[in-house]
């Protein structure tokens, strides 16, 4: 087969549709398309215009393939951009990407750009310009029929949300993309990672037992329907749904279950995320697993290297901090607290003010109330730039009962109460907590 011929079908398959659907919008006869993809006819000129834009691709993708120059900048921007990244300069690399001209290009490595783009300031703590780039390469992508690489861009958008604290925002705007998506793609694994992520912001909101029928409705659905990693995602977002709820234990099942269907191969992504969510909940059961924590991150910690994510790096480190703490190492508890947040000093996280949070607690468990007092201010201050919701007053909840223990002023204390209050939706005076 030409390049041309097969560049022509590949285009044509990617944006679902048949030869004669191509053929009759791109105005020639109904078996010219087949001729053209199996060599034995060419493009002429106006036709080759006509056939590229009804595939919603340059003409120079159709003539030259990536090896057009549009295409090779586009390739060299995101290995710069790479570059860059890994030598921890997040901000430098949107900036690269942000330059990239991909007018040029077709909706597929545009979206890759894009992407990239919103990962780059996605690590470099803007994630409202992250969502805006999203937002981007998703409506380019549903136009363009390509409805899978759509509901990942979408998946992308929600999670992005849900951590700037946009709660509302994030179930809403979830709903909608959702509501996009034709039926023929419901049961991908993409489409069922979205719903799943659309699951976990309604947790983060604090509807959690619609979180919990809905979760379990899709879960009922997608072993019927999905995939085994489809399976696993709904199990894994089903973990956080029953942590929410002060569950440990079950979500443990949940998420162990996940990490079974999830496969062996430490290089996919998904296994070593889960072992990470895994030490987290080891060490919040009771009684807790400080020593299987441990273990689980040693077994994460290269391929979660390999794939740059300062977040999960820092998350990475903040849970070691809970579980030497846990086994009374209070000096290397505050090493690998300190650690995340350096890692977040970039940008408002949740996982910034748990890394404070963390670092309080190693301090404090060493009788540095003054400094422990410090972290868990930092930790309040940065909660304060979260929206308000159910894991909001809960991280609000813990930095009051941490300020009254390391013996902060009594106005502090109840402020963060009160904050707790706010967030969960409940309004109204709160009194003194007893020191002891």
């Amino acid at each position: 087969m030409q390049p041309l011929s097969r560049r022509v079908r590949d285009a044509r398959e990617k944006a679902g549709l048949s030869q004669g659907e191509l053929a009759r919008a791109a105005g020639v006869h109904p078996t010219y398309i087949s001729h053209v993809e199996r060599g034995t006819r060419t493009l002429g000129p106006d036709s080759l215009a006509r056939v590229a834009d009804v595939l919603g691709v340059p003409v120079a993708y159709l003539v030259d393939g990536e090896r057009a120059p549009e295409y090779r900048s586009a390739e060299s921007a995101i290995v710069e951009a790479r570059r860059l990244s890994r030598m921890g300069s997040a901000k430098d690399a949107a900036e690269v990407l942000a330059g990239a001209d991909v007018s040029g290009l077709d909706v597929d490595a545009a979206a890759r750009v894009g992407l990239a783009h919103a990962e780059a300031l996605d690590v470099a703590g803007d994630l409202e310009g992250s969502v805006d780039v999203l937002e981007g390469v998703c409506a380019r992508l549903i136009e363009g029929r390509r409805y899978t690489q759509a509901a990942y861009a979408a998946m992308r958008i929600v999670m992005a949300l849900t951590e700037v604290g946009d709660l509302q925002r994030a179930v809403t705007r979830g709903e909608e993309l959702l509501a996009l998506l034709p039926a023929s793609v419901a049961g991908s694994d993409e489409v069922v990672r979205l719903e799943s992520t659309i699951i976990w912001a309604y947790v983060a909101r604090g509807d959690t037992t619609y979180a919990r029928f809905r979760g379990r409705q899709l879960l009922a659905h997608t072993r019927e329907h999905g995939s085994a990693r489809a399976v696993s995602s709904v199990h894994w977002n089903l973990a956080f749904v029953d942590d929410a709820l002060a569950d440990p234990d079950a979500a443990l099942v949940h998420l162990e279950a996940a990490m079974a269907l999830a496969g062996a191969d430490e290089i996919d992504r998904d296994l070593p995320r889960l072992r990470l969510d895994r030490a987290f909940l080891l060490v919040t059961v009771d009684p807790p697993r400080p020593t299987e924590a441990l273990a689980e991150l040693d077994a994460a910690q290269t391929a979660l290297e390999i794939g740059e994510s300062q977040i999960e790096l820092a998350r990475v480190e903040s849970v070691r901090s809970r579980a030497w703490l846990l086994l009374d190492e209070p000096g290397a508890a505050q090493r690998h607290a300190a650690a995340a947040v350096e890692l977040l000093r970039d940008g408002v996280r949740r996982d910034a003010a748990a890394a404070h949070e963390a670092l309080g607690d190693a301090l404090l468990a060493q009788s540095a109330r003054t400094e422990a007092v410090k972290e868990y201010r930092s930790a309040a201050e940065l909660l304060d730039m979260i929206a308000s919701g159910r894991s909001a007053a809960t991280l609000w909840r813990r930095i009051g009962d941490r300020l009254r223990v390391a013996g902060d002023a009594d106005e502090r204390v109840v402020e963060a109460y009160g904050r707790a209050l706010a967030a969960a939706g409940i309004r109204g005076a709160v009194p003194l907590p007893p020191r002891r």
